[in-house]
């Protein structure tokens, strides 16, 4: 009877350790596939903002400005004016300094109304970080503080507009040719516009549209 009692305890050890290293073998294949899982997201999300692409130049073309320009002037009786071309060339200097010239026509049903000119630095903070950490390689995709001097002309009212702007900002790439920029900052006002005063105002930038 004794001996029955002891076969029957080592047989319930025996299966306790077994369902055990069961339990650990599947914990551990959980895990493994939790963490290949994760990688390939973020291999994903990498393909997707260009990480191991390296860029030192980028041309931009906006297409938010175009698609407001369109509904806006939609029928006869609209004549709102809305940028109709966005341009941006952007070049390194340093891994995490850029050169930024921009210009942007904007016009109405009838004619373009205005051009602004636009010609500054960009210091892209985390630039080095995210190269370090895998994320990003030199490809504009990082968050910035820049500084520019723009000009305005409005040419049915042949009236000028100076200004020196402050920003933060973040501009990812998006695929094979795509990017975002999204900038707020301060605007200071030298040289107004007629219905406008000088000073310095608060401004929110996005664009969106084709990269090269």
């Amino acid at each position: 009877m004794k001996r029955l009692i002891l076969v029957s305890l080592a047989t319930l050890a025996l299966s306790d350790l077994a369902l055990g290293q069961e339990n650990v073998t599947i914990e551990e294949h959980q895990e493994e596939m939790d963490t290949a899982e994760f990688s390939r997201l973020v291999e994903r999300y990498n393909d997707i903002i260009r990480a191991d692409e390296e860029k030192l130049s980028m041309f931009t073309i906006d297409l938010i400005g175009p698609f407001f320009y369109a509904i806006n002037n939609w029928g006869e009786s609209k004549t709102a004016v809305n940028s109709v071309l966005d341009l941006a060339y952007e070049k390194k200097f340093k891994p995490n300094w850029s050169w930024r010239a921009a210009s942007v026509y904007a016009a109405d049903r009838s004619a373009y109304r205005e051009l602004r000119l636009a010609g500054g630095t960009r210091y892209y903070y985390n630039m080095k970080a995210r190269i370090l950490k895998g994320k990003s390689a030199n490809n504009f995709s990082a968050n910035y503080i820049g500084t520019s001097l723009n000009y305005g002309r409005r040419f049915h009212l042949e009236d000028n507009h100076f200004t020196w702007n402050l920003a933060y900002g973040i501009q990812r790439r998006l695929g094979r040719r795509m990017f975002l920029d999204f900038t707020v900052g301060f605007e200071n006002i030298f040289d107004a516009y007629k219905d406008r005063e000088t000073g310095t105002d608060l401004f929110v930038n996005f664009r969106y549209g084709l990269a090269f």
